[in-house]
């Protein structure tokens, strides 16, 4: 008889866990503190908005882009840095520069970079191939918690950085900076 108390707690949990199955799971989140996005130029106007809601998932960004000039021979440098508990930006972990006209033509080019381009794609008017025209390009409603983290990327705070060059000219032309800190959040489906 003493041998099946054992027994019969665990058929009892095993048919409580049958009753509510508990799905979840543990992911990265994206929470901005400071956002920069500025133009170098003059042909190009730059604004943008960073909303801060209530909780970690109601954090937006709206950015707006004027081109009054065609953009041709752009390189993308993306870079991302952890930054460590004294504040300062040691080493990029990540690190790219792309052909921007050729990355808009081949995105699945760079895997990692697809994860970002994929999403941006999906809340904005950017163009789809090169060159650039002249126009009002947005993205709207872009959500740092909902973006995609990779699993190797550490829990930390960070700075995500994209510099825009004109290679012919050898100029920056659109610096975008995005400071924040991966906070890990219990999810459920």
């Amino acid at each position: 008889m003493a041998n099946l108390l054992p027994v019969s707690l665990l058929l009892a949990l095993l048919f409580c866990s049958q009753l509510y199955p508990l799905y979840a799971f543990v992911k990265l989140v994206a929470v901005g503190t400071r956002v920069e996005f500025r133009s170098k130029v003059k042909h190009i106007n730059a604004s943008h908005q960073f909303y801060r809601g209530d909780s970690l998932t109601e954090q937006s960004l709206d950015m707006k882009l004027d081109i009054a000039s065609p953009l041709r021979e752009m390189k993308l440098y993306f870079s991302y840095y952890p930054i460590l508990g004294n504040s300062t930006a040691r080493t990029a972990l990540v690190k790219r520069t792309v052909d921007l006209c050729f990355y808009i033509q081949h995105p699945n080019s760079d895997r990692l970079l697809r994860i970002v381009y994929d999403y941006v794609r999906e809340r904005s008017n950017l163009p789809e191939r090169c060159p650039v025209e002249p126009g009002s390009y947005y993205i709207r409603n872009a959500k740092p918690s909902d973006v995609p983290v990779p699993a190797f990327i550490p829990e930390s705070e960070f700075m995500l950085e994209l510099i825009y060059r004109n290679e012919v000219r050898r100029e920056i032309m659109l610096e975008f900076r995005f400071y924040g800190k991966l906070v890990r959040v219990l999810g459920a489906f």
